[in-house]
């Protein structure tokens, strides 16, 4: 009897000579396509990241580089110039820009008004405390200067996605206005010029105090003159003082000298501040005229300092 043959075996071996090169076939098939494929979706990838960077980047229109961003403007207010690169949104990029330029302009403007401090304050010889509260009064006077701030400019580096923006401030915004006070009193009455004094030692905190011009005494009333316009950041203020009141009490112990205050601050061509007070001063019967009305100018001083430092810090 002729062996059974084992198709199995035969077949399975046959088969498989038959069918490797054909699994190979398609598996390099499978491979070269699955390449293809991948390069594109790598290809398609790129394009997605890098499509919002170009958008991104021209927010703005395209302008050649202006000359501010490396060279300082030929002007004579103070400039401040910022830098920002991308951001979560062009808003936002602009923004941090121009928050960089003000802090920039910012750093130089302090200086320029802590030095006008020190010289109005203690004429350029302030002490270790002095020199302190002239430091936090010039951090709170720039923060209140540069509102007067401007974005003159802003421009964008397409090349780098970096937004500049350009912020200046008037000098005469930066420079301490000057207050001239007048007292408009009979020459009778010392108390006014005392007055005068403590008014203008109140008045150094914000302004620079200058002596009063006779010539210029009209203006308190009228800022329109000629002579007045020539001297446009000047502030020109004025006090009158009376003797209201003097009586002696019945026991002939005490006596007390009542006065009223009047007067206010025009600048340019208006009023920047009024006021009119009564104040008064008692000591004995026998004490020094002079003594009673220098008490006396030191509390109006304090009766008339509440309404000018309000009214200053009302006055831009």
């Amino acid at each position: 009897m002729m062996p059974i043959p084992r198709p199995s075996r035969i077949r399975m071996g046959s088969l498989g000579r038959k069918i490797r090169p054909v699994l190979t076939l398609q598996i390099l098939m499978v491979l070269a396509l699955g390449g293809v494929l991948g390069c594109a979706t790598n290809g398609s990838d790129s394009a997605v990241r890098t499509a919002p960077a170009a958008v991104r980047c021209a927010f703005m229109p395209e302008n050649p580089r202006p000359a501010w961003v490396t060279t300082r403007p030929d002007t004579e207010d103070y400039v401040g110039v910022g830098q920002a690169g991308s951001s979560e949104s062009p808003e936002k990029q602009i923004r941090a820009a121009e928050d960089g330029a003000r802090s920039n302009l910012a750093s130089e403007v302090s200086v320029k008004i802590r030095e006008q401090l020190i010289q109005n304050l203690c004429e350029g010889q302030c002490g270790e405390e002095e020199q302190s509260k002239i430091l936090l009064k010039a951090e709170s006077k720039t923060r209140q200067t540069l509102k007067g701030a401007k974005v003159q400019h802003r421009w964008l580096d397409q090349g780098s996605c970096m937004v500049w923006v350009l912020v200046t401030l008037p000098r005469d915004k930066v420079e301490m206005r000057r207050v001239m006070m007048f007292n408009l009193s009979p020459p009778s009455l010392e108390i006014a010029g005392l007055l005068v004094g403590h008014l203008e030692r109140v008045l150094r905190d914000d302004l620079a105090v200058v002596p009063a011009d006779a010539r210029l005494e009209g203006c308190v009333a009228d800022s329109a003159k000629s002579e007045c316009q020539d001297r446009a950041n000047t502030i020109f203020g004025a006090i009158t003082v009376s003797l209201d009141k003097e009586a002696v009490s019945g026991d002939g112990q005490l006596r007390q000298r009542r006065f009223r205050v009047k007067g206010g601050l025009r600048f340019q061509e208006r009023q920047v501040s009024s006021f009119d007070v009564t104040c008064k001063a008692t000591a004995e019967a026998r004490a020094d005229i002079q003594m009673i009305d220098r008490a006396a100018a030191e509390a109006c001083r304090k009766e008339v300092q509440k309404t000018l430092k309000k009214d200053l810090e009302m006055m831009d």
